[in-house]
């Protein structure tokens, strides 16, 4: 067995989003979330014994260190438990922020890692100041690297700030772990007629988070279906998982109302197979930008 302080059983995994990736994470007996560390040390190109040394020698992520058993499946289709080292969740970033950059021998893959620790100064100035506006800084230079117009980042930026509201309601009334996620795919489905996963293979995704793939109008109506939805949850004083499933459900309806009454009075949809940032990337120098509600 690991000498790290607690082991612990996975009874499940997840995919969430992350950077602008998709992080399948593992779910503890304890509650908590975790991730194992070998796959993101491998892609990285870095050493995986340094790192794990590195993590002991540092005060806090050593004392955060977990070895979990997890279930895998071999190719045969016979099943073992292995036993993964991880870090829970929120403490990711903190490892990712302490890499030496200068170690990592890919071009692209090292860019990105010193774009996220810039962006990690600018998110920790606005958490401990209160500065808000630093946490909007660090959003929008990630989408202005990655090519969005300004006009599509102020919308994502509202939907990031109406989104954060409603987790917080969430986290204060008792949802909990999986429920999350269960209950954004309940909002998403009454505000468009189908599923996140529904939605990001509509647009041809393999992985990543949709949101960031919306047209601008898409983006409006993700906004309407959230701000029905803490509506209700007010309204209601929903508590617990099933009011705010009932809270949810009506959010995503009054939503999906809104939507359907728009498209019959313009006459197109909302709803587009096209990817928002692709679109972008396809514009020559010298045409016209794209509109950020254009689908």
């Amino acid at each position: 067995m690991s000498d790290n302080p607690t082991d612990l059983v996975s009874i499940g995994e997840v995919t969430i989003p992350f950077y602008e990736d998709a992080l399948i994470v593992q779910l503890g007996e304890d509650g908590e979330i975790y991730v194992a560390l070998r796959p993101i040390v491998e892609s990285l190109g870095l050493s995986w014994g340094s790192q794990v040394n590195r993590i002991k020698r540092d005060a806090v992520l050593s004392k955060k260190l977990r070895t979990l058993s997890v279930f895998v499946m071999n190719t045969q289709g016979a099943g073992q438990n292995r036993e993964v080292i991880c870090l829970p969740k929120q403490y990711l970033s903190g490892f990712l922020f302490g890499i030496s950059a200068s170690r990592i021998k890919d071009d692209a893959i090292r860019a990105k890692v010193l774009q996220f620790q810039e962006e990690a100064h600018l998110i920790l100035d606005a958490a401990f100041t209160g500065d808000a506006d630093s946490a909007r800084a660090a959003m929008r230079l990630r989408y202005l690297r990655q090519g969005y117009d300004e006009a599509w980042i102020k919308q994502r930026q509202i939907t990031i700030e109406t989104r954060n509201q409603l987790t917080d309601e969430w986290q204060a009334r008792g949802v909990q772990g999986k429920q999350y996620g269960i209950l954004t795919a309940v909002i998403h489905n009454g505000a468009f007629g189908m599923k996140p996963s529904e939605h990001r293979e509509l647009k041809g995704l393999d992985k990543g988070e949709v949101r960031d793939h919306m047209t601008g109008l898409e983006l409006a109506f993700v906004n309407v279906a959230e701000q029905a939805t803490i509506a209700n949850i007010h309204t209601q004083d929903a508590q617990g998982y099933d009011e705010n499933y009932d809270a949810a459900e009506k959010g995503g309806r009054a939503a999906g109302v809104a939507r359907r009454a728009f498209e019959e009075e313009h006459g197109r949809k909302v709803i587009s197979a096209k990817s928002y940032l692709e679109e972008r990337k396809k514009l020559q120098p010298g045409k016209d930008e794209l509109k950020s509600d254009e689908d």
